[in-house]
């Protein structure tokens, strides 16, 4: 099987030829081939060689078009705050009033910001790859770009004071995550994953997730359907329990997890679609590769044989990891038998 075959077996519900392993590699690869994260957020042809780079060196089994999580702000007209070797944060938010809303400019994914650079590194893996594995680029879902743009505490103080006004700028932050990732996917990407830290019952109530968030969810995912993706990818850290029973209803088909929550827990939860992740991302840090390949023999066994789990990190991958306890993961994954 092709990694691409692999990974979409899983997520159909069939048994591939062995557990797909698709940790959430971005930054480190930078490191790997020797660029600073500054260099690679801000470099499509970096992003793309570095992915394209590490993957033939360890062997998972997906390539991800992302820079960081500051791009669709930055595009809205966030000033961020750039270091030389670190990603970039918001460090001016655009939105003082949720009434402006009105008065912002949808950004265009070819022009603005550097959405163009994610672009360009989608046109790159899909020129390189083709289709011999998932390339999966990477936008931050409505809840996450609205604080971006209006600071955390003030969200979340309009979430529950002013329902009317954060449905304006939610309508609008879900149109700008739609035309972003129909561009992505335009450019070669095969789906993008939505990150939505923000979506995290640790920063907002479960209950204000399903009020506000589910339904644009299944407008994005549908949207993206309908430009050609086959997978519909969710990535909230956090204990998520109380929200996975949402995410089939959404039109969700992979959802990673992250360490908190019991993969066999999850899986109860998530209704048969396909989970990944698990893996303590600060233990691709502090393990050893023989104490990594343990820690896949867990999940394997906690996941009881089923075929759609997908190795993976709860969240992203340190840019500080040891590369061999990536290849331990790697090939932990290929010793298993069905």
């Amino acid at each position: 099987m092709t990694s691409y075959e692999r990974l979409l077996a899983a997520i159909n519900g069939d048994f591939p030829d062995r557990p797909p392993v698709a940790p959430e590699i971005f930054g480190i690869t930078a490191r790997l081939n020797g660029y600073r994260i500054s260099q690679y957020v801000t470099n499509g042809r970096i992003i793309a060689g570095s992915q394209l780079k590490a993957r033939e060196a360890i062997g998972y089994d997906i390539l991800f078009a992302f820079a960081d999580l500051s791009v669709e702000a930055e595009a809205l007209g966030c000033t961020l705050r750039y270091e030389d070797d670190a990603y970039p944060s918001v460090n001016e938010h655009i939105l003082q009033n949720v009434e402006d809303v009105k008065g912002l400019k949808l950004p265009d994914p070819l022009k603005d910001g550097r959405m163009p650079v994610v672009i360009e590194s989608c046109r790159r893996l899909r020129e390189s790859a083709g289709n011999e594995c998932v390339i999966a680029a990477c936008v931050m879902g409505p809840v996450s770009i609205a604080s971006q743009i209006m600071g955390l505490e003030d969200f979340l103080y309009q979430l529950v004071d002013n329902p009317d006004g954060i449905n304006q700028v939610l309508d609008f932050t879900e149109e700008v995550a739609i035309s972003y990732g129909r561009a992505l996917i335009r450019a070669g990407a095969h789906c993008p994953v939505v990150f939505d830290p923000v979506a995290s019952p640790a920063v907002i109530p479960p209950s204000l997730f399903v009020h506000y968030e589910a339904r644009r969810l299944k407008r994005m995912y549908d949207s993206f359907r309908d430009e050609g993706s086959r997978i519909s990818w969710i990535s909230i850290a956090g204990a998520t329990q109380k929200i996975i029973p949402y995410f089939k209803k959404t039109g969700i088909n992979l959802a990673t997890i992250d360490y908190v929550v019991p993969i066999r827990e999850a899986f109860k939860l998530a209704d048969n679609i396909a989970l990944n992740g698990n893996l303590k991302p600060y233990s691709f840090v502090s393990c050893s590769p023989a104490e990594m390949k343990e820690e896949v023999r867990r999940c394997l066994m906690e996941a009881e044989g089923k075929g759609n789990y997908i190795i993976g990190s709860g969240c992203e991958v340190p840019v500080e990891s040891d590369i061999e306890n990536i290849k331990a993961v790697v090939e932990a994954a290929r010793d298993f038998k069905y």
